[in-house]
C-alpha cells in the first residue's frame, strides 16, 4: 500500500495542494479594501492583479512544493526495501485419472533461465506424443532422481486410465537395487491394478529362460559376448569377443536345430564337452538326409496353442499348415488339447533349411573349432564359462532361468514355478512385468538377465509395429519401458544387431514410452563399446532432465545440449596521450606538459551459454534443468523443480524448500 502511494507521489501532492489551496483562499481571502493595495489598484491595476493572482497561485504551488519534498524522502527510504513480491498458488494438479491422454507433468516451472520463485508458476507437462520420443533422466547420486523423477513418472502413467482393461498402460521395469520394483508394486495396487504385476525373481514362482525366444543366434551370442568383455576387462585385441560370439552363436543354433529348446545350463555342458557336439551333429545327419517323419498341424491351432511351447522347428508347409519334426511328446501335447494333427513324411523343401543349418555348424566344427590349438580353445572355453557356470552351480538360478521342457508342456508340481507367458500377450493384456535381481547378488548374472528380457521386450515392441499399420483404427494401449540405473543395460553400437537405439529410433511408431536413468554421461560412455557410441544413444531421448551433477564432463555436455545464445555487452576501452613529452629530471620517467584522457563504449555480441557448466554442478535437490520435447517443437531449456512423491505435489518447491523437506 505504501509503495503505491509513493508511485502516485505526483497525484498525491497534487490533491494535497488543491486541497490546501482551496482551504486557504476561502479561510484568508485577499483583502481589496487595503488602502495601501486600493492606492496600488488605482495606480497599476495590472501590478494589483499580478498580487491578487499571485497571492491565490502561493496558496496551491507551496503545499505542492512540500508535498513533494515530503513524498521524495518518503520514497527514498521505502525503494531502499526490496518489495515482498506476491506469489500465487500453482494451478491445481491434474491428476492422472481425469487426463484425457497420457501426459507427464515433469514439475513446476518459474523462470526459464533465473532461479527463484515467479509470481505465475506453471506446470512443465509432456504431451502424449513427446512421450514417445524418450526421457533421460541425468543425476549424482543423492540428487532425487529416483525419488523427484522415477517413482512420480510411474506412477503418474500406471495410474491412467488403470480401470481400463483396453487402455491401461503395461511394460517392462528393469533396475538393479532391488526396491524399485516394490514400489512399483505399491504403485499398482493403489491404482487397483495388482493383479497385472508380474515379477521374474528367484522366489516369485515364475521361471523364465532367457533362449526360449525367435531371437537370432547371432545377436543372442553378441550380446553375451560383449557383456563379457564389460564385465570382465575390455580388450584391445578383437579375437577374443570374435571367438566367444563364434562358439556360442554355432552351439545355439544347434542346440535349436537339434531339440529346437535349449536353456545356458545346456549350453555350458556342450561348451564343456565338445564331444556332445560331435554326437549331435552325427545324428541329425542320419535323421536329415531324407524327408523326416513331422507332425502337420492348422496354422490357427498352431497360433492358438504353439507359440509358447518348447518346440521351435515349426516350418510352413502350404498356405494353411506348417509343420513340425515329429517327436512323441510333441504328439502327447497336442492330442491333449483335442488338436488336429497329421503325421507324415515332411513335403516341399523347408526341411532342408534344418540341414543347410547342420551343415553350416558341422563346417565350423571340423574346419574351425576342432583345428584351433588345444590351449587357445581352453582360453576361449574359459572365458565363456565363467559366466555360463552361474546357471548351472546355484540350484535357484538354475530352477529359475533353466527350467526344463516339460515346464511349458506340463503343469508345474507343487512348488515349481510356472514359465512366464509369452512378453506379446503380456504386454497386450496392459501387464507390467518386473525384473527383480537386485545386481548386489551378482552384478554379472544380473546385467546379463536384465539385458536378455530387455531383448525379447524390444522384440515383442518392434512386431507391433507391422500389426499397428494394418489395423490403424484399433484402440492400441500405450506400452511403458523405465529402467533405473541404465547404463547397467545399455546396449548399443554399429555393429551391435540388439543396439537400443535401434529400437528407440522406432518407439514412436510402436507406441512406447521409454524413461530411463542415469548417474551421468560418464557412466554411459564407460558402460559402452567404442568413444563415440553413447552418442548415438543419447539422442534417441529428446527429453532430458539433468538434476545436480558432481562429473566435469556431464556437465560440460549438458551445457552443450542446452545451446548457446548471442548477448549484446558492452566494451570499455580508456586511452591517455600527451603533448611536449620529455623525461623528468626529478623521477626519470616520461611525461608531458599537457595530457588528455579519453574513454569510449563500444557494444558487441558475444556468444555464450545459456546455462554454463557450473550451473549443473550448483543445482539443489529435486531441481532439474530439463530440455523438452512436445512431440512437435523442442522446448527451450528451462528450470523445473521436481515433486519428490513423498510430498504434497500441490505444495510449491519452494514452500517445502522453508519447511526444510527438500
Amino acid at each position: 500500500m505504501l509503495r503505491a502511494l509513493v508511485d502516485a507521489r505526483r497525484i498525491v501532492a497534487l490533491a494535497v495542494a488543491g486541497a490546501v489551496g482551496i482551504w486557504g483562499l476561502s479561510a484568508y481571502p485577499f483583502i481589496p479594501d487595503n488602502a495601501f493595495l486600493g492606492l496600488i489598484d488605482v495606480r497599476a491595476p495590472r501590478v494589483f492583479a499580478l498580487l491578487r493572482y499571485g497571492y491565490a497561485t502561493l496558496w496551491f504551488s507551496t503545499p505542492f512544493l512540500a508535498a513533494s519534498l515530503m513524498a521524495s524522502l518518503v520514497a527514498i527510504v521505502v525503494y531502499r526495501r526490496v518489495p515482498s513480491a506476491q506469489f500465487t498458488a500453482l494451478p491445481p494438479y491434474p491428476g492422472p485419472e481425469s487426463r484425457p491422454a497420457p501426459t507427464l507433468v515433469l514439475g513446476e516451472t518459474h523462470f526459464e533461465a533465473t532461479p527463484g520463485r515467479s509470481p505465475a508458476p506453471q506446470w512443465l507437462t509432456i504431451p502424449q506424443r513427446g512421450l514417445y520420443t524418450g526421457i533421460m533422466v541425468l543425476g549424482a547420486v543423492g540428487t532425487g532422481k529416483t525419488s523427484a523423477c522415477m517413482y512420480p513418472y510411474v506412477d503418474q502413467l500406471l495410474r491412467w486410465r488403470s480401470a481400463d482393461p483396453d487402455r491401461k498402460i503395461g511394460g517392462l521395469v528393469l533396475e538393479v537395487k532391488g526396491d524399485f520394483c516394490g514400489q512399483v508394486r505399491a504403485m499398482l495396487q493403489r491404482a487397483g491394478r495388482e493383479a497385472d504385476y508380474v515379477e521374474i525373481g528367484l522366489d516369485s514362482g515364475i521361471c523364465y529362460n532367457p533362449l526360449h525366444n525367435d531371437l537370432d543366434p547371432y545377436a543372442v551370442a553378441y550380446a553375451i559376448a560383449t557383456l563379457l568383455n564389460n564385465l570382465f576387462g575390455k580388450s584391445k585385441e578383437p579375437f577374443w569377443q570374435q571367438a566367444y560370439t563364434d562358439l556360442l552363436k554355432f552351439v545355439i543354433l544347434l542346440r535349436r536345430i537339434t531339440d529346437g529348446y535349449t536353456t545356458f545350463s545346456e549350453v555350458y555342458r556342450y561348451v564343456l564337452e565338445d564331444g556332445q557336439i560331435d554326437r549331435d551333429i552325427r545324428r541329425l545327419k542320419v535323421e536329415l538326409a531324407n524327408p523326416p517323419t513331422v507332425v502337420r498341424i492348422q496354422k490357427a491351432d498352431h497360433q492358438a496353442h504353439c507359440t509358447q511351447v518348447p518346440w521351435r522347428l515349426w516350418h510352413v508347409e502350404d498356405d494353411d499348415h506348417v509343420a513340425h519334426p515329429y517327436e512323441a511328446d510333441l504328439e502327447a501335447f497336442l492330442a491333449a488339447r483335442h488338436v488336429a494333427y497329421v503325421v507324415q513324411k515332411a513335403q516341399g523343401t523347408a526341411w532342408t533349411a534344418r540341414r543347410l543349418q547342420l551343415e553350416a555348424v558341422e563346417r565350423w566344427y571340423v574346419h574351425g573349432w576342432s583345428k584351433l590349438d588345444a590351449r587357445l580353445r581352453s582360453s576361449i572355453v574359459e572365458g565363456v564359462v565363467v559366466f555360463l557356470s552361474l546357471f548351472d552351480d546355484n540350484p535357484a538360478v538354475h530352477r529359475t532361468f533353466c527350467p526344463p521342457r516339460r515346464a511349458y508342456t506340463e503343469e508345474p508340481a507343487p512348488g515349481d514355478p510356472r514359465p512366464l507367458e509369452s512378453l506379446t500377450s503380456l504386454l497386450e493384456r496392459g501387464q507390467v512385468l518386473a525384473l527383480n535381481f537386485p545386481v548386489g547378488l551378482n552384478p554379472g548374472l544380473a546385467r546379463i538377465l536384465g539385458v536378455m528380457l530387455k531383448l525379447d521386450f524390444q522384440r515383442a515392441i518392434l512386431q507391433r509395429i507391422p500389426q499397428i499399420t494394418a489395423h490403424p483404427t484399433r484402440p492400441w494401449r500405450d506400452l511403458l519401458f523405465v529402467c533405473d540405473e541404465y547404463h547397467a543395460f545399455a546396449t548399443v553400437g554399429e555393429t551391435d544387431p540388439t543396439g537400443d537405439e535401434r529400437t528407440f529410433a522406432l518407439s514412436r511408431q510402436a507406441r512406447l514410452m521409454p524413461i530411463v536413468a542415469t548417474q551421468s554421461i560418464s557412466s554411459l560412455r564407460s558402460a559402452l563399446p567404442g568413444d563415440e557410441s553413447w552418442r548415438t544413444l543419447l539422442q534417441c531421448f529428446r527429453t532430458k532432465i539433468i538434476l545436480a551433477t558432481s562429473d566435469e564432463f556431464t556437465a560440460r555436455t549438458a551445457a552443450d545440449l542446452c545451446g548457446r545464445r548471442d548477448r549484446l555487452k558492452a566494451h570499455y576501452s580508456i586511452s591517455e596521450s600527451g603533448r611536449d613529452a620529455h623525461i623528468s629530471l626529478l623521477t626519470g620517467r616520461p611525461t608531458a606538459g599537457k595530457q588528455s584522457l579519453s574513454t569510449s563504449k563500444s557494444y558487441a555480441p558475444h556468444d555464450e551459454y545459456i546455462f554454463p557448466p557450473r550451473v549443473f554442478t550448483q543445482l539443489q535437490n529435486a531441481q532439474a534443468i530439463a530440455l523438452p520435447y512436445d512431440g512437435v517443437n523442442p522446448l527451450p531449456p528451462q528450470f523445473c523443480y521436481l515433486k519428490p512423491h513423498y510430498l504434497d505435489v500441490q505444495r510449491s518447491y519452494f514452500e517445502h524448500l522453508e519447511r526444510g523437506q527438500i
